[in-house]
């Protein structure tokens, strides 16, 4: 066998089994439940010197039509 045949089977499994991991994981069922949020970020710290931003004035009216 060749070293090109090699790699592509080697490849190929690799993207099969890729493939079937991400099916794997669409098709898992899981009760509402039991849904577990894997990240929760840290609570933001607040800071004395933080500003507020600056409120985006709104468009101006549209000239009326001739």
């Amino acid at each position: 066998m060749s070293v090109g045949r090699t790699a592509g089977w080697t490849l190929g499994g690799l993207a099969v089994g890729v493939l079937a991991g991400f099916a794997g994981e669409l098709f898992r069922r899981q009760p509402a439940g039991q849904v577990q949020q894997r990240y929760v970020a840290p609570q933001a710290t607040r800071t004395t010197d933080a500003r507020t931003p600056v409120p985006v004035p709104e468009p101006a009216a549209e000239p009326a039509a001739r």
